[in-house]
């Protein structure tokens, strides 16, 4: 299933949910069908309308042994909540910075309080899935690498997500292995102004959501809709700089595109 947050160009502040089928939106209130509303008729919203905590487990920065059953915990640092846009916004850059970088992530979503969970109890607790686009200072990132201090300003920036959310059963054709959670094989595409500019494949990445979530349950509990980004999903062999004009897609397979452009 395919949930959508969205808001109707004719009627713009009002959110609403519904299910995407067939490439029309199946407007839905209180778990009861209401309206039906053509794609070209609705404006994307961000998938939850209140995100407590988001965190990013970067691939870079992971343990080599976390496909072993006496894996050290995986790695992850926090981002900014009110960073967080929906899909298809402009974005300003910020005076600090002539250009950006960008990655892509995949997120998951919680649906419930946690602590202390099992992987099992872990995979269980994950709504769906998501796309993610931040938008990174490279200068800042250099300085926060440097330092040893952890992100910060380098991912204070923006970060799009959406545009729909795709519950675990859409991807079970995906699954890999189960061995520590669902491993998915998704292939992904960044592209810049419509050329492709990184490629990859979730399954080469060495980490499950649900060994993510269960890690950082272990410290602090996880709450309702707390949000978990694994990535970033493409690599590329040249930096990706995105400057005034520039348009950024990530599309992933079975997850959909999800797009931002960086204002004039």
């Amino acid at each position: 299933m395919k949930l959508l947050r969205f808001e109707l160009r004719s009627e713009p502040g009002r959110a609403r949910s519904g299910i995407v089928q067939g490439g029309r939106i199946y407007e839905t209130e209180n778990g009861e069908g209401v309206a039906i509303h053509e794609a070209i008729d609705v404006k994307p919203l961000i998938p939850l309308a209140h995100v407590p905590s988001v965190r990013f487990f970067h691939r870079d920065y992971q343990p080599e042994n976390l496909s072993a059953f006496e894996a050290e915990d995986p790695v992850f640092f926090y981002g900014n909540p009110n960073a967080l846009i929906g899909p298809s916004q402009m974005v300003f850059l910020p005076p600090f910075a002539a250009h950006l970088t960008v990655r892509g992530f995949v997120a998951a979503i919680t649906v419930s309080d946690g602590h202390a969970l099992t992987v099992p109890l872990a995979e269980e607790t994950i709504l769906g899935f998501t796309l993610m686009l931040a938008l990174v200072g490279p200068s800042e990132e250099a300085q926060d690498r440097q330092t040893g201090r952890g992100f910060g300003r380098s991912y204070d920036i923006a970060t799009a997500l959406g545009p729909v959310l795709t519950t675990p059963e859409e991807l079970e054709d995906f699954t890999l292995t189960e061995e520590f959670g669902r491993h998915f094989g998704l292939e992904a595409v960044l592209r810049v102004n419509g050329v492709e500019r990184g490629r990859g494949n979730t399954g080469d990445i060495p980490l499950t959501f649900a060994q993510a979530v269960s890690s950082a349950s272990q410290s602090c509990p996880i709450r309702e809709t707390d949000l978990f980004a694994i990535g970033p999903v493409t690599q590329s062999t040249d930096p990706i700089f995105v400057a005034e004009g520039d348009e950024i897609q990530l599309s992933v397979e079975a997850l959909g595109t999800l797009s931002i452009k960086i204002s004039h």
